[in-house]
């Protein structure tokens, strides 16, 4: 056993002996075995030892997911697979403050940690309730012929997640592939392996679900490397940076021609007109950049505010960054957390001193490190920022928002907004819903927000265009990712 202190006390979870394959823990395959030490962003001691998998324990869950799909899960209903799906729901409800505790151990605060558990639970029943409902369509096109489709399941999937948000990202992946009949290879981020892990435990303990249907492999990029050029994984369905995004085409390609489905980083504009509900757009312009400190693939980090406003606006937005309280993510106190690990915390750390010495642009708030201990880092906003910086073009995944310089007229900002290569988010602020509509269809993004951000309810699909990748996680969109269509003609 290995313990977390929180605010309300210690709480215990079983050691996760290495990865969770064929129903159950296994010690890892792997040649070279690594031994991955975790550690609490917030105070940099150790947290827990994980033993990550290698290319061998791949080669292991893929013959264990292959046996899985020719034995007993190919007989499940569409009915006691949306059993399952709910009863995976009803477990992560009933131990919702241990999953809570274990993600928030990564740097989230508690709150937003509880929520993206309650976010993941939604996501399964959504799904559940897909799981029966599968079906093909019937054509009436030919004499003495009968034409449909049927929809069979893709077959073993790869799924590879952010750290981010480590079990609603798993989430949005495996309900959808576990409801349309498929089984599950899944590779968490390596600094974020808990919850999925426990995930299996939890699977294993509270369900039904055949042994080698869901698998968790944690570890790097040779697992994640195995997984996309593996010839007996179909599908392959990921979530991360654009570089790496680039080498799961490449492995896919070069490997079985396995479909992917890419969801890639951003450069989301914020658009806030002068009729705007200015305390609401200060509050959920807040929420898109700083949300999860940043580390967030549809963060709002160009922010185009109309001429006019700029100086009351930026006055409101600084007084409510003053108001966040930075600290432990496991103490209720605090609701601003820090960057997943080190590498995440210099890679930021060096676009804001970049900024203040190279960029010319204003600090209006932030720039520094909070604290001596921990990868804490102040939500910072540099405004009248140059739109061919760093600070304007590339992703930072971190609490920095480019306030751009003030726009005049709507074609102006819209033309701004797109002139970027990714395409993921957009948000748009306004009272004028003929402008609003005008924002909708020209600006090219997979999603836009009205007067709101960062919601993503499971019936609505999420995902980028251009440079933000393809495909969609959520929503019945989701579904067609995890089935193939087989055209069938028959003479009557």
């Amino acid at each position: 056993m290995f313990s977390i202190k929180t605010s309300k006390g210690n709480v215990s979870f079983p050691r996760f002996v290495g990865p969770f394959i064929n129903g159950k823990f296994q010690p890892t395959l792997s040649a070279l075995p690594v031994k991955r030490q975790l550690l609490n962003p917030c105070t940099e001691e150790l947290l827990e030892t994980v033993h990550e998998a290698g290319p061998e324990d791949v080669d292991f869950a893929v013959k264990s997911a292959h046996a899985a799909l020719k034995g007993p899960w190919k007989d499940f209903s569409g009915r006691r697979r949306r059993n399952v799906l709910l009863d995976i729901a009803q477990a992560l409800e009933q131990n919702i403050w241990k999953m809570t505790v274990l993600e928030a151990a990564c740097g989230k605060p508690l709150a937003e940690a509880k929520y993206d558990i309650e976010e993941s639970i939604e996501c399964f029943r959504y799904f559940a309730g897909h799981a029966d409902k599968i079906y093909g369509l019937n054509f009436a096109t030919e004499d003495n012929h009968k034409s449909y489709t049927v929809k069979k399941p893709v077959g073993i999937c790869g799924l590879i997640t952010s750290f981010n948000y480590p079990l609603v990202l798993a989430a949005w992946k495996i309900a959808p592939a576990l409801a349309c009949g498929n089984a599950v290879i899944l590779k968490p981020a390596p600094q974020t392996p808990l919850s999925s892990l426990m995930l299996g435990e939890l699977i294993a303990k509270h369900t039904d679900l055949p042994q080698g249907v869901f698998n968790v492999l944690p570890g790097g990029e040779a697992v994640g490397s195995a997984i996309v050029t593996h010839k007996g994984i179909h599908k392959c369905s990921f979530t991360g940076s654009g570089n790496v995004g680039r080498k799961v085409m490449s492995g896919a390609a070069n490997s079985n021609l396995k479909s992917i489905t890419l969801e890639l980083g951003g450069k989301s504009p914020l658009i806030v007109f002068a009729d705007a509900d200015l305390d609401q757009a200060v509050e959920d312009v807040f929420g898109a950049i700083f949300s999860n400190m940043g580390q967030n693939c549809c963060a709002g980090s160009r922010l185009f505010l109309e001429k006019g406003i700029e100086s009351q606006f930026l006055e409101r937005l600084k007084a409510r960054i003053e108001k966040v309280k930075i600290g432990d993510t496991l103490d209720e106190a605090y609701d601003f957390g820090t960057m997943v690990d080190r590498a995440q915390f210099e890679k930021v750390m060096t676009f804001i001193e970049e900024a203040k010495t190279e960029v010319e642009a204003d600090l209006l708030v932030g720039g520094k490190r909070c604290g001596d201990k921990g990868y804490f880092i102040e939500p910072t906003v540099f405004y009248n920022v140059p739109e061919t910086s760093r600070l304007a073009t590339e992703e930072i995944f971190g609490p920095v928002l480019s306030v751009m310089k003030p726009f005049v007229s709507l074609d102006e900002v819209l033309e701004r907004a797109n002139a970027t290569p990714y395409g993921l988010a957009s948000g748009v602020w306004t009272k004028d819903l003929t402008k609003a509509e005008h924002c909708i269809q020209e600006l090219e993004t997979g999603v836009t927000w009205v007067n709101c951000y960062n919601l993503c309810s499971s019936h609505l699909p999420f995902g980028g265009v251009k440079q933000s990748g393809f495909g969609k996680d959520l929503g019945t969109e989701a579904l067609g990712e995890y089935t193939t269509v087989k055209a069938v003609t028959i003479r009557v």
